[in-house]
C-alpha cells in the first residue's frame, strides 16, 4: 500500500500541493531524573459509582522479585482525610505497573490518592467517582484520540488538564507504532514488534509532562484502535504489518495489546478475556457510555483492490466489523440503559463518507484500492461494514431506543454529523456523530498541501453537493472535544490548537454544537459550555478568540472534480496505508 510520500508523488492533483515542511521542535523536553521511582506518573480510570481503578508504575534500579507499593485514598488533597488504604506489589510479569481497584467510595466526590515505594512519595493524583443510578447532573466529558509521540508536544493534553472535566474518554491511538514524524525520536528507533519493544514505546509516552498531568487530574476511559498494535489492523492481521520481516501477527498483536493493557488505567469486564474491552460506564442518570471495540475483536479484513470482486465483498451480510458476542452485548446494552443518553465510544467513523466522483478521478482512486463501485470510500471504516452498519442502526431506530450519541475518532479532522439511514441519506437522523480531531497525528492539511484553502473549500463542496447530514467539517487543526451532557441537552464544543511543535499553545473555539434530548438535532450553540457553579477542577481560563472551520455556507472552490479531487485525497489520507515491500 502507498505510504503518504509515495501517494504524493504518484498523484499529481496532489504532488502540486505539495507537503507541508516540519519544523524543528522548540518547546521544552520532559527533563527525567532517572532515580525518580514513579518515574511515570499516577492515573486513574473507569469510574464507577463506589470504585475506580488507581494507577502506577515503580522503576527502581534493582527491584528483585517484586517491589511493595503502598496506596492510599483520602477526601481532601492534603490527604488528612484517609477513606481507604492498602499495599500491592509491582511484578516484572506486569513490567512493575501496579493496577488497584479502589472500592467503598461515595459516588459523584472527588478524590485525592497517592502510592509510595522505596521511601519515595509519588505525586498527588485526582479522581472523581461516577453519579449515582438517580443523579441527573451534568456530565462533562474531554475526548481526544491519535497522539503520535514522535508528531509533536501534547499541547493538546495540556490545555484540556485545565478544563472543568468528570471524565476522558480516549477513542484510541493512545500511542503509535510507526515513526513518522520528525518532532520527537521515538523508543525504540524501529517499529515495535516484541513485548519489551511496545513497553519500550508506552514508558516513553508516558514520560510526556502534558500527558502526564492529563492523567494526574483526571480519571480516563480508554478503547483502543489500530495503532496501538500496527495501522489498519483487522482479526488476522493489518496492513501495517510484513509478517516476512516482523513475524507472525498473533505474537506481535498479544504483545501490543498485552502492553496496552498494563500501561492503561482500565478494568477488565472479564479478566479470563483480557483482550475483551467493550464495556460500559454508566454515568448516573445522565448518560451511559458504551466503550466498543471495533479493531481488535471479530473485525474481518478490510477490502481492497485485491479481492476479486469488492464490490460483491462489501455486499456480503455477514460482513464483520465486531465479534457476534460484542454485537449481542452492544445491542443489549442500548436497549436495557435507562439514561437519558446512549453515547458510544466508536472508534472509526459510522456516518456515510462515500463520494460518487467522475470517471477520471475514478480511475485514479481505483489504482489506490479506494474506488468501489464508482464510489470513493474508505473502506477501514463503517463504510467497509454495511451490513453491521445496518445491524447497529436498525438497533437504534428501534420505536423506544432513546438518543445515541457516537463519539468518534482515527480520522485526524473535526466533524459534527446527524447519521441518517443507509437507503435514505436525506431521511430524518438515527443518531448523531461528534468527530474529535488528533492530538498531533499529521491532520489532512498538513499532509495534502500548504493550501488550506483549498482543503476548506473541497470540504465544502463535498458537504453542499453529497452530504446533506453533515453539519459541519473542520481539517485543518488538531485539538480536543468537550462534552457536555445534561438528561434534557448535549452540547459539544471543539478547540482547536494552531500548533504542536513549540512554536505556539494558541487555543481557540471553532464549533459549538448541541442537541435536545426530545429533539436530538444539531444546532450551532450560542457559546462555549459555561463554567459550572460548583466545578469538580479549577475554573477554566477566560475565552479565546472562535476561529471557524469550513463551513456550510462557505464556497471557496467550485465544480465537482475539484469537491471529487480533495475527497479522494481526503480518503486516502484517512486509510493511512503504508506499502510493505
Amino acid at each position: 500500500m502507498l505510504d503518504r510520500r509515495d501517494l504524493l508523488r504518484r498523484v499529481p492533483a496532489l504532488a502540486a500541493a505539495g507537503v507541508m515542511l516540519q519544523r524543528p521542535m522548540t518547546g521544552p523536553q520532559p527533563q527525567l531524573d532517572p532515580a525518580t521511582v514513579f518515574l511515570h506518573g499516577v492515573a486513574s480510570g473507569d469510574p464507577a459509582p463506589d470504585r475506580v481503578v488507581l494507577w502506577t508504575r515503580v522503576t527502581v534500579a534493582d527491584p528483585g522479585p517484586s517491589v511493595a507499593v503502598r496506596w492510599v485514598v483520602a477526601s481532601d488533597p492534603g490527604l488528612a482525610d484517609v477513606v481507604a488504604s492498602g499495599t500491592t506489589s509491582a511484578v516484572a510479569e506486569r513490567d512493575w505497573t501496579v493496577h488497584v481497584d479502589v472500592g467503598g467510595l461515595r459516588p459523584a466526590t472527588t478524590w485525592w490518592y497517592r502510592f509510595e515505594a522505596e521511601g519515595e512519595r509519588s505525586l498527588v493524583g485526582r479522581t472523581r467517582t461516577a453519579p449515582g443510578p438517580d443523579d441527573t447532573s451534568e456530565i462533562r466529558l474531554g475526548v481526544v484520540c491519535c497522539a503520535s509521540y514522535a508528531s509533536g508536544l501534547f499541547t493538546a493534553y495540556r490545555r484540556l488538564a485545565e478544563r472543568d472535566l468528570d471524565l476522558v474518554v480516549h477513542l484510541g491511538d493512545y500511542l503509535y507504532e510507526t515513526n513518522e514524524g520528525d518532532q520527537r525520536p521515538h523508543v525504540p528507533e524501529e517499529e515495535p514488534v516484541t513485548l519489551a519493544d511496545y513497553r519500550a514505546r508506552h514508558a516513553q509516552q508516558r514520560s510526556d509532562p502534558d500527558l502526564q498531568a492529563l492523567h494526574q487530574r483526571f480519571a480516563f476511559a480508554a478503547v483502543w484502535d489500530d495503532h496501538e498494535v500496527a495501522a489498519d489492523a483487522w482479526e488476522g492481521g493489518a496492513e501495517g504489518h510484513n509478517p516476512r520481516t516482523q513475524g507472525p501477527w498473533g505474537e506481535r498483536r498479544a504483545a501490543a495489546l498485552r502492553a496496552y493493557l498494563e500501561w492503561v488505567p482500565l478494568r477488565l469486564p472479564d479478566p479470563a478475556a483480557p483482550e475483551r474491552i467493550w464495556r460500559s460506564l454508566v454515568l448516573g442518570a445522565t448518560a451511559e457510555l458504551v466503550l466498543m471495540d471495533t479493531r481488535h475483536d471479530g473485525r474481518v479484513r478490510q477490502v481492497d483492490a485485491t479481492f476479486p470482486d469488492p464490490a460483491a465483498a462489501l455486499a456480503d451480510p455477514d460482513r464483520r466489523i465486531m465479534s457476534d458476542a460484542q454485537q449481542d452485548w452492544l445491542t443489549e446494552r442500548l436497549r436495557s440503559s435507562s439514561a437519558a443518553w446512549r453515547l458510544l465510544a466508536n472508534q472509526v467513523v459510522l456516518s456515510p463518507l462515500r463520494f460518487e466522483v467522475p470517471p477520471t478521478v475514478a480511475r485514479v482512486g481505483r489504482r489506490l484500492g479506494l474506488v468501489v463501485a464508482g464510489a470513493v470510500m474508505n473502506p477501514d471504516q463503517w463504510d467497509g461494514y454495511p451490513a453491521a452498519r445496518q445491524r447497529l442502526l436498525d438497533v437504534i431506530a428501534e420505536p423506544d431506543m432513546g438518543p445515541v450519541v457516537l463519539l468518534t475518532g482515527d480520522v485526524h479532522s473535526s466533524w459534527a454529523f446527524e447519521v441518517p439511514p443507509p437507503d435514505d441519506l436525506a431521511g430524518s437522523p438515527l443518531a448523531i456523530e461528534l468527530v474529535a480531531p488528533s492530538v498531533t497525528s499529521a491532520t489532512f492539511a498538513q499532509i495534502i498541501g500548504s493550501d488550506s484553502e483549498l482543503v476548506a473549500g473541497g470540504v465544502t463542496n463535498v458537504v453542499q453537493d453529497q452530504l446533506p447530514y453533515l453539519h459541519w467539517a473542520e481539517w485543518q487543526h488538531h485539538g480536543y472535544l468537550v462534552v457536555g451532557v445534561r438528561p434534557d441537552s448535549l452540547q459539544a464544543d471543539w478547540w482547536h490548537l494552531d500548533a504542536v511543535d513549540g512554536s505556539s499553545d494558541t487555543e481557540g473555539l471553532a464549533a459549538s454544537w448541541v442537541a435536545d434530548v426530545a429533539e436530538p438535532r444539531l444546532r450551532p450553540a450560542g457559546g462555549p459550555l459555561p463554567a459550572r457553579p460548583d466545578p469538580p477542577a479549577p475554573a477554566p481560563p477566560g475565552p479565546t478568540p472562535a476561529r471557524g472551520g469550513a463551513g456550510v455556507g462557505d464556497r471557496v472552490v467550485g465544480g465537482t472534480v475539484g469537491a471529487a479531487v480533495v475527497a479522494l485525497a481526503a480518503l486516502v489520507v484517512l486509510r493511512r496505508r503504508r506499502r510493505r515491500d
